[in-house]
Protein backbone atom coordinates (compact mmCIF):
# COMPACT_ATOMS: atom_id res chain seq x y z
CA UNK A 1 0.00 0.00 0.00
CA UNK A 2 2.90 2.53 0.76
CA UNK A 3 4.56 1.98 -3.01
CA UNK A 4 2.69 4.01 -4.78
CA UNK A 5 3.03 7.01 -2.06
CA UNK A 6 6.59 6.27 -2.01
CA UNK A 7 6.78 6.30 -5.71
CA UNK A 8 4.98 9.70 -5.93
CA UNK A 9 7.08 10.98 -3.21
CA UNK A 10 10.20 10.20 -5.42
CA UNK A 11 9.29 11.40 -8.15
CA UNK A 12 8.09 14.68 -7.16
CA UNK A 13 11.67 15.37 -5.43
CA UNK A 14 13.25 14.46 -9.02
CA UNK A 15 11.12 16.89 -10.59
CA UNK A 16 12.44 19.39 -8.14
CA UNK A 17 15.65 18.89 -8.08
CA UNK A 18 15.90 18.69 -12.13
CA UNK A 19 13.73 22.23 -12.24
CA UNK A 20 15.57 24.13 -9.60
CA UNK A 21 18.95 22.58 -10.67
CA UNK A 22 19.09 22.11 -14.83
CA UNK A 23 16.10 24.01 -15.88
CA UNK A 24 16.57 26.90 -13.56
CA UNK A 25 20.32 27.86 -13.91
CA UNK A 26 20.97 26.34 -17.70
CA UNK A 27 17.78 26.80 -19.50
CA UNK A 28 17.13 30.32 -18.00
CA UNK A 29 18.83 33.09 -19.28
CA UNK A 30 19.54 37.05 -18.29
CA UNK A 31 16.88 38.26 -20.69
CA UNK A 32 13.85 35.95 -19.63
CA UNK A 33 11.29 36.75 -16.57
CA UNK A 34 12.06 36.30 -13.00
CA UNK A 35 11.66 32.49 -12.01
CA UNK A 36 9.50 31.34 -9.02
CA UNK A 37 12.22 30.50 -7.36
CA UNK A 38 14.53 33.72 -7.57
CA UNK A 39 11.55 35.10 -6.16
CA UNK A 40 11.42 32.97 -2.97
CA UNK A 41 14.92 33.26 -2.72
CA UNK A 42 14.49 37.47 -3.04
CA UNK A 43 12.74 37.32 0.06
CA UNK A 44 15.63 35.80 2.35
CA UNK A 45 18.50 37.52 -0.07
CA UNK A 46 19.58 34.29 -1.64
CA UNK A 47 20.29 34.29 -5.41
CA UNK A 48 18.40 31.06 -6.61
CA UNK A 49 18.87 31.80 -10.10
CA UNK A 50 20.49 33.79 -12.86
CA UNK A 51 19.06 37.20 -12.92
CA UNK A 52 21.35 39.64 -10.62
CA UNK A 53 19.88 40.73 -7.10
CA UNK A 54 19.26 43.95 -8.60
CA UNK A 55 16.72 42.60 -11.73
CA UNK A 56 15.08 40.63 -8.78
CA UNK A 57 14.45 43.13 -6.83
CA UNK A 58 12.90 45.58 -9.23
CA UNK A 59 10.39 42.76 -9.88
CA UNK A 60 8.57 42.40 -12.89
CA UNK A 61 10.01 41.78 -16.67
CA UNK A 62 13.59 41.57 -16.72
CA UNK A 63 13.88 41.77 -20.52
CA UNK A 64 12.59 45.33 -20.82
CA UNK A 65 15.45 45.94 -17.84
CA UNK A 66 17.97 44.17 -19.46
CA UNK A 67 18.46 46.57 -22.89
CA UNK A 68 18.58 48.87 -20.69
CA UNK A 69 21.78 47.78 -18.71
CA UNK A 70 23.22 46.81 -22.28
CA UNK A 71 22.58 50.74 -23.11
CA UNK A 72 24.23 51.57 -19.66
CA UNK A 73 27.18 49.15 -19.99
CA UNK A 74 27.83 50.34 -23.94
CA UNK A 75 27.53 54.06 -22.08
CA UNK A 76 30.09 53.03 -19.80
CA UNK A 77 32.75 51.75 -22.15
CA UNK A 78 32.28 53.99 -24.82
CA UNK A 79 33.36 57.17 -22.09
CA UNK A 80 36.33 54.64 -20.55
CA UNK A 81 37.10 54.17 -25.09
CA UNK A 82 37.27 58.16 -25.01
CA UNK A 83 39.28 58.57 -21.95
CA UNK A 84 41.79 56.44 -23.19
CA UNK A 85 41.78 58.26 -26.51
CA UNK A 86 42.28 61.37 -25.08
CA UNK A 87 45.38 59.69 -23.24
CA UNK A 88 46.76 58.20 -26.01
CA UNK A 89 46.91 61.37 -28.44
CA UNK A 90 48.12 63.92 -25.27
CA UNK A 91 50.88 61.26 -25.23
CA UNK A 92 51.79 60.66 -29.00
CA UNK A 93 51.50 65.34 -28.60
CA UNK A 94 54.29 65.02 -25.69
CA UNK A 95 55.91 62.52 -27.36
CA UNK A 96 56.26 64.44 -30.90
CA UNK A 97 56.97 67.64 -29.12
CA UNK A 98 60.12 65.85 -27.62
CA UNK A 99 60.99 64.42 -30.51
CA UNK A 100 60.77 68.26 -31.79
CA UNK A 101 62.85 69.23 -28.70
CA UNK A 102 65.74 66.83 -29.61
CA UNK A 103 66.56 68.06 -32.78
CA UNK A 104 67.39 71.07 -31.71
Amino acid sequence: MMGPVVAALIFAVVVFLISFTIINWYCITKKDDLTVFEKMGAKINVRLGPHTMMQIKRGGFVSTYAREEEEQHRKMTLSIDKQQAERLLKNSENNMADGEANKH
